[in-house]
């Protein structure tokens, strides 16, 4: 597994590294510590390890192990607000770490409303489905929400990080629909400089997109 840096206009490598190959490198996120230093956090798969680099140089700064209901480190980003991290390890649940003891300090269950059928009736009161969403994935923190992946489906929804519920669901069935036999699934989520814009990309796709979200 690689990490790098890259130039947002050409998708230039600017700067990588590799990990060790006992390690498969999973979710990244940029932050600064509580000294103001720029720093980034990167978990892996299944070795329940994760590492803190210097953003400047990827010099490894600190090694550390950690937990989740799977015990799998899927994706990671970082609430400035609150100074703590937001992880998913493929579950339906999402994990709130201490930037800086990196102890979690709750997880939230991710669930979706959904409206049942009331059978024609406009009299009758709509009944209301709530079910937890799996596979939770790549993560990014926009506008207060915490937009994620999931797994092996074209979408993006955007959670409410106090009591998980998906507040909207971005749908991107048409974005890569003539896809090499080489590419991946929909997956992989970047804020940009400006706030309703992000890039998203797929796994192995030769392309990155630019998209505005719609409110």
């Amino acid at each position: 597994s690689n990490k790098g840096g890259g130039e947002g206009v050409t998708g230039s490598v600017l700067r990588s590294t590799k990990l060790d190959d006992n390690y498969f490198g999973e979710g990244i996120a940029h932050y600064h510590d509580a000294d103001g230093n720029e720093r980034i956090i990167q978990i892996t798969w299944q070795e329940q390890t994760g590492f803190i680099y210097d953003a400047k140089t990827f010099e490894v700064l600190k090694e550390f192990r950690y937990e989740t209901k799977t015990n799998e480190g899927w994706g990671i980003t970082y609430d400035t607000s609150k100074h703590e991290f937001i992880v998913s390890d493929g579950s339906d649940y999402i994990f709130f770490w201490d930037r800086d003891t990196l102890q979690e300090k709750r997880r939230v269950r991710v669930t979706l409303r959904q409206l049942l059928n009331n059978n024609g009736d406009d009299d009758e009161e709509p009944e209301i489905s709530t079910r937890p969403v799996q596979h939770i994935n790549e993560l990014e923190m926009v506008n207060g929400l915490v937009f994620a992946n999931i797994w092996y489906q074209d979408v993006l929804v955007a959670i409410d990080p106090v009591d998980g519920q998906v507040v909207k669901v971005y749908d991107f069935t048409k974005l890569y629909t003539k896809r090499s036999p080489d590419a991946d699934c929909f997956n992989g989520i970047s804020v940009t400089d400006k706030m309703d814009e992000l890039l998203v990309t797929g796994k192995n796709w030769p392309s990155m997109y630019r998209i505005r979200l719609l409110r």
